[in-house]
Formats: C-alpha cells, sequence, structure tokens
C-alpha cells in the first residue's frame, strides 16, 4: 500500500510539476468597442508597458476599424501592461492594466475585450473578456 501511494504521488508530481509547453512567441491582442445603441467607436487604442518610475511605454498604438483593432504582442512573464481607449476626439473611455503573470505567456495565444459604452455619459456599460491557452 505504502509503495502504491508514493507511485501515485510520484505520478501527481511528474504531471503538475511540468511546465506547460511553449507554444507561440506572440499573443493575439483584440479589442472591440461599441456604443450602446450598436454604432461602433472611433478612435485608437494603445498597448503600453507600465514602468515602475517614469511615464508608461508606448508599444503600439492602432485605429480602430469598424471598432474593433488587434495587435500580436508578445508578452512578458511579469510585466504590467495599460489598454488605453481613446475617442477619435482623443476623449479617454477607459484605460485598464492586463498581465500574463499568473501564467506561461508564451501559452497565451488570444486575449478579446468586448466593450460597450453609453454614449448619453461616455461610461462603461459592459465588457466581456475572452482568453484562449493552447498547453
Amino acid at each position: 500500500m505504502r509503495s502504491y501511494l508514493v507511485t501515485v504521488l510520484l505520478c501527481m508530481i511528474a504531471v503538475f510539476a511540468l511546465p506547460a509547453r511553449s507554444q507561440t512567441s506572440a499573443t493575439e491582442l483584440v479589442i472591440r468597442a461599441h456604443w450602446d445603441d450598436g454604432t461602433t467607436i472611433q478612435g485608437t487604442v494603445t498597448l503600453s508597458k507600465l514602468n515602475t518610475s517614469g511615464p508608461d511605454t508606448v508599444i503600439v498604438t492602432e485605429t480602430l476599424t469598424n471598432g474593433s483593432a488587434s495587435v500580436s504582442e508578445a508578452m512578458g512573464a511579469s510585466t504590467m501592461y495599460n489598454v488605453t481607449l481613446l475617442t477619435a476626439t482623443n476623449t479617454q473611455l477607459v484605460k485598464f492594466p492586463i498581465t500574463a503573470a499568473m501564467i506561461n505567456p508564451n501559452n497565451l495565444q488570444r486575449a478579446e475585450s468586448d466593450l460597450v459604452f453609453r454614449k448619453a455619459d461616455n461610461s462603461l456599460k459592459s465588457a466581456q473578456i475572452k482568453v484562449s491557452m493552447d498547453f
């Protein structure tokens, strides 16, 4: 019985201790933004890396096309990022942090944010986040 438990324990350690396989070198980051009346938001979205001192480092700024933008980016394992969404008149609608600190970022294939804003006051009405991973 004791050898059986030791064997089971060793098998569990082997299965759960193995690092996840490296699948991709970049993650597809997608943002979709609409007003609550269904019309798409025109503007830009910026992905920036947070710095411990000084301003964020802008990695990429993309124009929203039909309310959507995407970019492929290699995510750092312990790096914090900010996503900032601006309207065409440079009104900031939202700024939120993202990170891959709790996972192997090489396994993160896609992260998608679908945001709906109230047209009356530019406030966030709803947000849906979807993440796709491959191990």
